[in-house]
This record gives structure tokens, C-alpha cells and sequence, in this order.
């Protein structure tokens, strides 16, 4: 998930000092490039369509529809889940990390936890009433509901409202996609507390890959607890930023991204149900590969117009099964559903999705994600990011006195500027 930078960081410098006393511009390291940050956003969309995907496989509880020559690869499209919770705990450690590594003020977690609150809770509260709505609007016409009974008791209400209906190990909510975000509102909660951990322990990059591949064992073997699954990712996701700073080599390799990808494919096809930790490794090295500005994949996932479906990718994944729930209800109740064809079907559900994921991302979650934060923000905390969307910072770490240098810089150039408007004013005639 993309997030937005810390709040008290300073102005980077971008400028360091040369001999003879003149500046040239500092060279950025593995992820400061905005081609390669965009990149990071752009793999978001190709998440989300798989979950989406794989849910649109189920036309009906009956009738399923398989996908020409990938089928197999999206019938595993929950995973897709995975590669989220990795890329949120490599992108939060990107951007909060520096903020909690050494302690937790209550000002710190304040400002992150309303940050993130914003950035959830707008597209879920709407998308779950729309979900209450239907079922309403359902009883209202035709007196009954096709919708499980047990997934709109009171408690389940109270657990949906507060983002917690995946604490308690099964997913109870009408919007079902939806259990992922209470599982990641529970790994914001963590994260501060790992963050004081992983900066402290030298080996702790090795300790929180070992753990987040046992706590998937345990999923697998043990117990399908939601948050295991969603610790397991978040770990993997840290250790791979602490490696990231490592991996200047993986530059001379263009095409390892490529070849990741290619093994996730059959990592997803072949054999049996895929194992969740050799996913998280995979998954893991592939958002490693994309943090090299020289890789193949970079340049197609940095399109502005896959940038623009990555940022409303969020949107994508939460609306997705209510439109599946919407058109195929409409579609039964009008006695039309099993007389189309199940591929036309599946294309309306992939373009009726787009085109309301995108009405939601404009008029709900972007302007409600400002208006949260500045309600909820601690006074004087400045919103961290500027422009439209949520993108992740595009310079390097923040440098002591980087601030100063960049104003010295600036004056000095203001100066320079000033001296020889002058200068050419004397050699004007008269």
C-alpha cells in the first residue's frame, strides 16, 4: 500500500560539495528515483486485478467461468492478498521507519496512526454501508435476501465499524474483501513496536524473514488465523527494506525482475496449492528487483497511466465484490443472468469495477483522506504530502543540516543573480 512520508522530516539537501567549492547534484541510492517509487505503485493494480480476478471466476454459486490459458494462475489469485501485506511493510519501514527507530513519542504514533486511519477507513465505511444498503434495498422488493444472515448480525456491525472483524480468525463482513484491512489496521498498530526491534537487532532482518516464513507454516498447518497471515507478510515486507540497502548489485541484473516474475508463475501453477512462505520470498524479491532503477519492469510499471490505476488500486480491491454481488442479484432477480454468457458477464464485472472504483477514488477517498487528517492530526502537524494521491517521497533519507545547506544554496544563488542584474544595468546607456 502506498503511504505518505513522515511529518517532522526535514528538507533533503540536494546538493553536497565538490572541490573548489561548487555543488553538484547528490546521486540518489536504490529507491529515490520517482521511476522506481512509481514503479512500487504501479505493481499495486496488477495485485488487486488478481484478487479481483479470482473472485470473478465464481459467476454464480453454480456456474464458473475459466480464463483462457491462465486460469490456473488466477484460480490462486489470493495471494495476490500477500503481496500487499509485503509491499506495506516494505513501504511503511521506506517511509516511517527513521520516525520510530529509535523510540515512540505519542506524537509520532499519533500522527501515523490518523495517517493510516484516513487512508482506510473512508473507502471501507462506504463500501461496507453500500453492502447493508443492497441487502435493504433487497428485503424492500422482494421480501427476502440471498445474502448469509451471519454476516449482518449486530456484532458483526460493531467489528466492521472498528476494523476488527479479522481479530477473531474468520471473515465477517459483508464486503469480504474487507478482512484485509482490518487485518492491516491490527499490523499499524505493530509496526511502531517492530520498528524498535528490527533497529536494534543487528540480525533482526534474518529473524523477521525465519519468523514470517514460520508464522506461514503455522498458517498452512497449524491454524488459518487471519492475522498470522497478515504478521507473516508484514514481517517479510521489513526485512526486505533492511536488505534493500544491500542490494546495490542487483543493478548489473536488469532481468531479475523478470525472471521473478516468471517464477511466481509457476510458483502459482504448478504442483499442488501453492506454499504461502515460498510466496512471501518470491513476493519479497520481486519488490526488491523493482526498487533497482536499471530493472526491465521498472519503465512499463512507471507509465503514468499504470501509476494512476496503482494509486486507485485501493478502491479496486474494496469495490470489486460489490459489484459481483450487485449485478449478479440484479441479474437473477431479472432472469437474465443464465441466459448470458459467462465471459460477458465477467466483462461486466471487470468494467462496471474500474469505472466505480475510479468514481470512488475521486469522491471519497482522496477528498475524505485530507479532510480525516486534519481533523484527526495531532495541531500543527502539516499534511506530509503535496499534490494529488499518495505517493511515496521521492528523495533519500533526511540528513542532519540538510535543511541549511539547501537554503545556503538557494541564497547564494539569489546573490549571484542579484550581483549581475546589476552589473548589466551599469552597462546600459543612458
Amino acid at each position: 500500500m502506498i503511504v505518505d512520508p513522515p511529518v517532522h522530516r526535514r528538507q533533503w539537501n540536494p546538493f553536497r560539495r565538490v572541490s573548489g567549492g561548487a555543488t553538484e547534484p547528490r546521486q540518489e541510492g536504490w529507491c529515490r528515483e520517482r521511476k522506481q517509487l512509481d514503479s512500487l505503485t504501479g505493481l499495486r493494480i496488477f495485485a488487486a486485478v488478481w484478487v479481483m480476478l479470482h473472485h470473478f471466476r465464481d459467476v454464480t454459486p453454480t456456474e464458473t467461468w475459466k480464463f483462457p490459458l491462465v486460469d490456473r494462475f488466477i484460480l490462486h489469485g489470493l495471494y495476490g492478498v500477500d503481496l500487499f501485506f509485503v509491499l506495506s511493510g516494505f513501504i511503511l519501514s521506506h517511509v516511517y521507519f527513521e520516525q520510530f527507530n529509535t523510540r515512540i513519542s505519542r506524537a509520532n504514533f499519533r500522527s501515523f496512526i490518523s495517517f493510516r486511519f484516513a487512508r482506510l477507513y473512508p473507502v471501507h465505511i462506504v463500501t461496507f454501508l453500500t453492502m447493508v444498503a443492497l441487502l435493504l434495498g433487497e428485503m424492500f422488493l422482494t421480501g427476502a435476501s440471498s445474502a448469509a444472515s451471519e454476516r449482518y448480525s449486530i456484532p458483526v456491525f460493531i467489528s466492521n465499524l472498528t476494523m476488527t472483524q479479522a481479530w477473531w480468525g474468520v471473515i465477517t463482513s459483508p464486503n469480504v474483501p474487507a478482512w484485509s484491512i482490518s487485518a492491516e489496521w491490527f499490523a499499524y498498530l505493530l509496526f511502531p513496536i517492530l520498528c524498535v526491534i528490527i533497529a536494534r537487532l543487528r540480525s533482526a532482518p534474518l529473524i523477521f524473514v525465519v519468523a514470517g516464513c514460520g508464522l506461514a507454516t503455522i498458517w498452512h498447518e497449524v491454524t488459518d488465523h487471519l492475522l498470522i497471515r497478515v504478521v507473516a507478510g508484514f514481517l517479510v515486507g521489513m526485512a526486505t527494506y533492511q536488505l534493500s540497502h544491500h542490494s546495490s548489485k542487483l543493478a548489473r541484473m536488469p532481468w531479475l525482475g523478470t525472471m521473478t516474475v516468471a517464477l511466481i508463475g509457476l510458483w502459482a501453477t504448478l504442483g499442488g496449492p501453492p506454499r504461502l512462505e515460498i510466496g512471501l520470498l518470491l513476493f519479497a524479491a520481486l519488490v526488491l528487483t523493482l526498487a533497482s532503477e536499471r530493472d526491465w519492469l521498472c519503465r512499463p510499471l512507471s507509465l503514468k497511466t499504470i501509476v494512476y490505476l496503482g494509486e486507485v488500486s485501493y478502491a479496486v480491491y474494496m469495490v470489486h465484490w460489490v459489484v459481483r454481488v450487485t449485478i449478479r442479484v440484479a441479474a437473477e432477480k431479472a432472469r437474465v443472468l443464465e441466459s448470458i454468457p459467462l465471459g460477458l458477464v465477467v466483462a461486466a464485472y471487470v468494467t462496471v469495477t474500474m469505472l466505480a472504483a475510479i468514481l470512488l477514488y475521486h469522491f471519497v477517498e482522496r477528498p475524505w483522506r485530507r479532510r480525516l487528517r486534519r481533523m484527526l492530526a495531532p495541531r500543527g502537524t502539516k499534511s506530509p504530502v503535496s499534490g494529488e494521491g499518495e505517493r511515496l517521497p521521492t528523495r533519500g533519507p533526511v540528513r542532519v543540516g540538510a535543511s541549511r545547506w539547501a537554503a545556503r544554496a538557494e541564497r547564494t544563488l539569489g546573490v549571484y543573480r542579484k550581483v549581475h542584474s546589476r552589473r548589466a544595468c551599469r552597462g546600459r546607456p543612458r
